[in-house]
């Protein structure tokens, strides 16, 4: 009778260990698959700098919710960082086959930054010509157990508003 008891245990153990590695690998593949949309728009340029606006839609097709961290955004020009979003350290829950919008993302090009790196993107919005911007969506991905990385390069071209 020991022994039954003993290969039950064993057999339960074993089920949940295998059980929690299906869902372990379906979590994981789940994440591969979380879109972003990203938006962005010229805030303000004035004389103390340029603001860009960013508003990232996150979308997750998947039959499983996620928790991630705030998204940092990254711009670049030409290969160049010209400007950072600030680390917000909060949690975001995606519903499952659902969507979370983070809207109001600034980043602030102070002068200092634009006269080292940037020079070239405001002179061109100031001509009122479009340029090209690289804007890179950063974030962790919490699987309770794990976080894996997450991240997503998109161009896009700054048009000045006419």
């Amino acid at each position: 009778m020991a022994n039954w008891k003993k290969i039950g245990i064993i057999s339960g153990i074993g089920a949940g260990v295998v059980g929690l590695a299906t869902y372990a690998h379906r979590l994981s593949k789940a994440s591969n698959d979380l879109q972003t949309v990203v938006k962005t728009n010229i805030h303000s340029l004035k004389a103390d700098g340029l603001t860009i606006r960013i508003d990232v839609q996150i979308k997750n097709p998947s039959p499983l919710k996620f928790k991630i961290k705030y998204p940092f955004v990254l711009l670049k020009y030409k290969e160049a960082t010209v400007g950072t979003s600030k680390v917000i350290n909060e949690t975001i829950t995606i519903p499952k086959n659902g969507e979370v919008n983070v809207n109001g993302i600034m980043i602030n090009l102070p002068l200092s930054n634009i006269f080292s790196v940037g020079f070239g993107l405001v002179k061109n919005l100031l001509q009122r010509k479009p340029s090209i911007i690289t804007v890179t969506t950063q974030s962790q991905v919490d699987l309770g157990w794990k976080k894996l990385a997450y991240e997503k390069s998109q161009d896009f071209t700054l048009k000045p508003k006419a």
